[in-house]
């Protein structure tokens, strides 16, 4: 289970909506004062992500909560956010080069399953509402 603070910011209905600061590791790292990575962290500042899961407890508008997410469900989002449109883009690219359609209809088939695999990423997303199995515990 991987977990992450959280406050309550707005209750509708049996929803929670959840702001939560994003984490970098950049604060466990050795080298931090000289990668890029950190230095730009450290100016950029405070962000913070904004989530909703389904109410399992009652909770009040400002409490500090913990959110649970299954290590499965992250890596299955990953899988679909990263691999799927990457995937469709060598297929789409090998598939035009098999048929000898020149370097430049390669390219553009290539970016063909890219565009494809992210719209489909996204209409699959935003269909399945019960696909985020997140969990709200209080603290």
């Amino acid at each position: 289970m991987i977990e992450q603070q959280a406050t309550v910011i707005e209750i509708k209905d049996d929803m929670v909506w959840l702001q939560a600061e994003r984490q970098s590791t950049c604060s466990q790292c050795q080298i931090k004062q000289g990668c890029g990575t950190g230095l730009l962290a450290k100016h950029v500042g405070q962000r913070f992500s904004k989530i909703t899961v389904q109410k399992t407890t009652d909770v009040s508008v400002g409490q500090q909560v913990t959110v649970e997410i299954p290590e499965q469900t992250l890596l299955q989002g990953a899988a679909l956010m990263y691999l799927l449109p990457l995937g469709l883009l060598f297929v789409f690219s090998m598939t035009a080069r098999a048929l000898v359609l020149g370097e430049v209809i390669e390219i553009i088939m290539g970016l063909i399953g890219l565009v494809i695999g992210f719209t489909w990423t996204r209409q699959r997303l935003k269909n399945n509402k019960d696909g985020f199995q997140a969990s709200v515990r209080e603290e």
